[in-house]
């Protein structure tokens, strides 16, 4: 009879399929420091820790006294409590579900994560490994404390807490408690105790990271219970942008006479949300406002949609006009592009709005993919947009804004346009903490009759993101 895969023997067989020559590759970049945290090395040397820092596998991380938290290469995020070490065992990800690895063992403290694309495909690539019991993932947002036992409560999705006891499957908003690794875990009300840091305005911080909450501390209720970090929604479609500053606003429209209207583009805009739906957004420069809304789609980092119809007003070009098929892009951009260290990201078409055309004709689907050089701040993109039963194969390239994170250019090739080259252009921005969206209106003109000018918006996730030298 096989004996049962206790933590030991799982530290055993991470140790021994990996070998000393990839411990070096960076796994994560740390976002965030208070007080003395430092990194022990599989080779027994010790390094202090400070925000940009990179950490990687074999790398144990101490808070002593303070606090961290870190960025991983997949999008996921750890934060740790004082009086924690934490461990990465063996990390890769290169976007490969087959290959992707996240083991890490918590040794004492507490930690709060959300975790990234590694083990979206395959969950058994992912644990998080104690002496008392072993958590593996099925949703997306977790903490743990740690000391003789565990208490482990999930705010997002599920995760499954087993050791040689058993295994229980802990769901939204539930905790479990575990004795021992001879015990098994037990559903509780009690959750986990992670006490929120003091005010801070001191420490490494910089004034602007002290205004973004998911760097400074974890996120409060009213009653202080934990909840989902700000903005850093698993883009399954479950968060929620909420009205406030701060928000780029792009919209691609079409004029009341009939004419291939324009582009209209706020920064540093108040935008107003009635659900998942943009109902408006002004900036110093003026305002743009739904009139009646076709369809409305977010993510919880950033929104896209259509309205049917829309006004705007201030020092735009279409001030005064009525805007017809208004495709949308919000939310707040990437804040600091060279956070990512000359990285080199791939995107995937994750959403988008149903092309529609200045001839009339409308409905369709949209295919497509994205790359990113955040060293030489270039991009490329391909797509297949198909409406009207024509599919228009798309080619373009553009540069990226580094200090806004916003990105324009043209589409150099269309397969099944009459115009060689083609007459097309796209702007938008990278969104989230580490980019992990891409989102863009785009237009084109297709050179044939009944279909003329084709416009929409398109949403690209991050599926990998290679770091640079």
């Amino acid at each position: 009879m096989a004996k049962p895969f206790t933590p030991a023997r799982l530290t055993l067989a991470i140790a021994l399929a990996f070998p000393l020559h990839a411990l070096a590759d960076n796994a994560a970049r740390v976002e965030f420091t208070s007080g003395d945290v430092r990194a022990l090395a599989a080779d027994g040397s010790s390094r202090v820790l400070a925000r940009g820092a990179q950490v990687g596998s074999g790398d144990t991380v101490d808070t002593g006294s303070g606090r961290a938290q870190m960025r991983f290469t997949d999008g996921s995020l750890v934060s740790l409590q004082p009086q924690t070490q934490f461990r990465i065992d063996q990390y890769a990800f290169a976007g490969k579900p087959a290959e992707d690895r996240g083991f890490f063992s918590l040794i004492k403290g507490g930690l709060r994560t959300i975790t990234g694309l590694v083990g979206k495909g395959n969950r058994s690539n992912y644990k998080l490994t104690t002496s008392v019991a072993t958590i593996g993932i099925r949703g997306t947002e977790f903490s743990v404390v740690y000391g003789n036992s565990i208490n482990v409560t999930t705010g997002d999705g599920a995760v499954d807490v087993c050791n040689g006891a058993g295994c229980l499957t802990v769901s939204d908003g539930q905790s479990a408690y575990v004795a021992d690794q001879s015990t098994p875990p037990v559903i509780t009300e009690v959750k986990t105790d992670l006490p929120p840091p003091p005010p801070s305005n001191s420490g490494n911080l910089t004034p602007q990271q002290g205004n973004d909450t998911f760097l400074v501390s974890e996120n409060r209720s009213e009653g202080g219970g934990l909840e989902v970090l700000d903005g850093l929604d698993d883009g399954d479609g479950d968060g929620t942008l909420q009205s406030g500053d701060g928000y780029y606003v792009y919209g691609q429209y079409v004029d009341q006479y009939g004419g291939y209207g324009g582009l209209v583009m706020l920064d540093s805009a108040t935008a107003s949300f009635e659900g998942s739906t943009l109902v408006s957004a002004s900036n110093s420069n003026g305002d743009i406002q739904a009139s009646s809304v076709a369809e409305a789609h977010q993510d919880g980092i950033i929104g896209w949609g259509r309205w049917t119809s829309g006004s705007c007003s201030g020092e735009f070009d279409c001030a005064g006009d009525t805007l017809l098929d208004v495709h949308y892009i919000a939310g707040k951009p990437t804040p600091d592009l060279a956070a990512l260290g000359g990285a080199s990201g791939t995107y995937a078409l994750s959403g988008y709005t149903t092309p529609t055309t200045s001839g009339g004709a409308s409905g369709g689907s949209v295919s497509g993919s994205m790359t990113a050089d955040f060293s030489a701040y270039t991009l490329s993109v391909g797509m297949n947009v198909t409406v009207s039963a024509t599919t228009f194969g798309l080619t373009g390239s553009g540069s990226i804004n580094s200090g806004t994170a916003a990105f324009s250019g043209s589409f150099s090739n269309c397969s099944g346009c009459s115009f060689s080259p083609p007459s097309g252009s796209f702007h938008g921005f990278f969104a989230g903490a580490g980019a992990e969206r891409a989102g863009m209106v785009y237009t084109f003109d297709s050179g044939i009759g009944g279909i003329s000018k084709v416009s929409g918006a398109a949403v690209f996730t991050q599926t990998s993101l290679g770091l640079g030298n």
